[in-house]
Formats: C-alpha cells, structure tokens, sequence
C-alpha cells in the first residue's frame, strides 16, 4: 500500500514539474507577444508617422516652404532632434545644409561638405548609407572635433529620387547604439519621401521660372514684369522707399530686321538684354516689355541715381557691335525714357505712363536719346 502511495506521490510530483515548467514556459510565451505587441505598436506608429510625413510634405512645391516644415513638423514627428539635410549644389559642388536642427543657425547656415570630405560625401557619392553606433570608437571619426562634441550616435542616408542622389540626411544622437537597422530602415523610407519632394519642389520652381521669363532674352517677360512691379511698389509703400522704372526702346530695330533678317534682330535683342543684365544689382527687374522694348525696376532708386544707371545701360547699348555673314557691322543706340516715385505718390500706372512717354518723347528729340522725370 506504501509502495502504491509512494508512486502516486512520485506521479504527482512530475506532473506538477511538468505543470511548472509549462507556466514558465507560458509565461515566457507571454512576455514574448507582450514585446512582439509592443514592437508592432512601434512599427504601427513609425508607420504612422511616415504617412504624417508624406502628407506633410508631398503638397508641398515651395523649397523655402518644404525645409521650413521639415523640421517644424517631420522631425518632431519621427521624434529626430538632431539632423541635417544637405543638397547638392552643383554651382559651389558642395553638398549645402538646407533644414537642420540641434545646430546653431549661425553654423548650419553656413555648413558645407566639400568633395571628399568625411563619411557624408562617402554616402553621397556612394549611395549607400552609413550607420555608426559610436562615433568616438570608429576610425573615420578619431579625429573629430566639430561643433558637435556631444555626438555619439551617426546615421547618414542618401535622399535618393529615381535612382539619383540629390543630397544625405544626417541624424545624430548623444547616446551610444540609439539607432537599430529598423532606425536605419525607417530613415531610408524618410529619406525617400524628402527626396522627391525635394525634386517635386524644384521642377515647379523651374517650371514657373520659365513661364515667368521671356524665351528669347530670359529676362522677366510683360506678366511677369508687372507682378514684380506691383510688389516692389507695395514695398516701397510700406518701408518709405523710393522707387524708379527705366522704358527703353531701341532705335532703328525694325530697319535692322528688314535688313539683316530676324536672326540678326533676335541676337541684337539677346545682346541687349546682356548689357542690362550687366548694369544692374541683383535685387533690380529687367524685362523684355514687348517687342524691341525693355523695362526695368529699380527699388530704393532715386532719380539721380536711376539717371546714372540710365546713362550706363545707354552707353553700354551703343558699344555693342554685331558682326554679320555678309560682312556688316551693325552698332544700334536705344532711346530711354524713366520716372522715379517717392513713398506717397506710387502708382503703377503713373510711374509706367511718365515713363513710356518720356521714351517716346526721347525717340522723337532723336537716337540715344534719355529723358527722366520725378513724380
């Protein structure tokens, strides 16, 4: 009877090892789907925060507009407070910060990475991006000392459009090992949606470029001329500036085209148009008005100023020699008529209208003529 007891005993006591191990394996089961669950929440909201990302930014075709959201919105989004988008300049051939942050502005605003420099003009020409777990360990590193010593953690992926490397995204963190592959994996997807964004944003730029310029001459063309007008008046306007409108008509221009044939006549426009470009600033507006008449806006331009600049752009036009096939050389002057206005008396009518009449007025007295007048 013992003996049957004893192996009773024995039995029960296997099933309830048996049973322990099983709780404990279930209990291992269960912290398992509770970290695979938590892991799949992570991915969910990473996935999220993509989507937030591309609708962010895929309505977006300003550049200035883009890498003003992309750190005001993205990156708090994707939680990333320490990054930099460089794009590739091919002026400068540079690679050249556009949106950063944990950078001072007086740093990124300035920052390049030249051809051959450190680990972002590797992924750059490369292609492939770089993860380093920890800076102060890894070589190309050792010798680093910028403006960020905090840096411990390092990702850089290339912004890749249709298969084109258009500039990196750099991420930093101060911890050593924050980046995992699916950090890498997630900031790839990211990198993507800015890239074509980034591409969208510059094709219409380029786009409405060119619907704002004359074809020919690549000046401002007469829609585009009395846009920029009507903003720089109301600019004037409202700082107290002054502000000038120079009309020129060149002399002679229809005899030159019924002459030498309108290839010479379209060249005779490009070249004036040279000579334009090569009296003003920048912050000045030249533009083809119509025909063989040219207008410019000249901001924060008094009339002595704007006659000196008129006097300039007419002797520069009358320098201009044209050497034909058939052996001509043709000089041409042009005929200038301006008006300059102060704050309280900015109409763009008014300043067009003195303007134009007094080109005409100019033609009329005789070639190369220049006429101004103050409103």
């Amino acid at each position: 009877m013992g003996e049957r007891y004893g192996r009773e005993i024995a039995s029960l006591g296997e099933e309830i090892r048996t049973l322990d191990e099983k709780l404990r394996q279930f209990e291992h089961l269960r912290r398992d789907l509770e970290e695979t669950q938590s892991h799949l929440e992570d991915k969910i909201q990473d996935l999220h925060s993509i989507y937030e990302v591309s609708t962010a930014i895929a309505g977006t075709l300003d550049t200035d507009e883009l890498f003003r959201i992309i750190p005001e919105r993205v990156m708090k989004t994707l939680g990333l407070n320490d990054f930099c988008i460089l794009l590739y300049q091919p002026e400068s051939g540079k690679l050249v910060c556009r949106a950063s942050a944990g950078m001072p502005s007086s740093v990124s605003s300035d920052f390049t990475v030249g051809r051959g420099e450190g680990t972002s003009w590797r992924v750059f020409e490369s292609g492939e991006a770089v993860y380093i777990p920890d800076v102060r360990t890894a070589t190309e590193f050792r010798d680093y000392n910028g403006e960020k010593p905090d840096v411990r953690s390092f990702m850089s992926v290339p912004l890749l459009s249709k298969g084109k490397v258009v500039g990196i995204l750099n991420v930093n963190h101060p911890e050593p090992n924050a980046f995992d592959g699916e950090s890498l994996a997630t900031m790839r997807v990211l990198a993507t949606y800015i890239a074509i964004a980034v591409e969208n944003a510059e094709l219409f730029h380029f786009v409405k470029t060119l619907a704002d310029k004359d074809s020919l001459t690549l000046l401002h063309n007469h829609g585009s001329f009395h846009t920029r007008l009507q903003i720089e008046l109301e600019r004037a306007a409202r700082y107290g500036r002054s502000l000038s409108v120079i009309m020129l008509d060149l002399d002679g221009f229809k005899e030159i085209n019924d002459t030498h044939g309108h290839i010479v006549g379209d060249r005779i426009l490009m070249m004036t148009a040279g000579v334009l470009c090569a009296h003003l600033r920048k912050s000045d507006v030249a533009a083809r008005y119509g025909g063989d008449e040219f207008a410019v806006i000249l901001p924060e331009t008094d009339l002595a100023a704007t006659s000196t600049i008129a006097g300039r752009i007419a002797a520069g036009i009358s320098q201009v020699r044209l050497d034909t096939k058939e052996g001509a050389t043709i000089s041409f002057t042009a005929s200038i008529g301006y008006a300059a206005c102060l704050p309280e008396s900015q109409e763009r009518d008014a300043i067009l209208g003195v303007a134009d009449r007094l080109m005409y007025e100019s033609k009329r007295r005789g070639r190369g003529g220049i006429l101004g007048e103050q409103l």
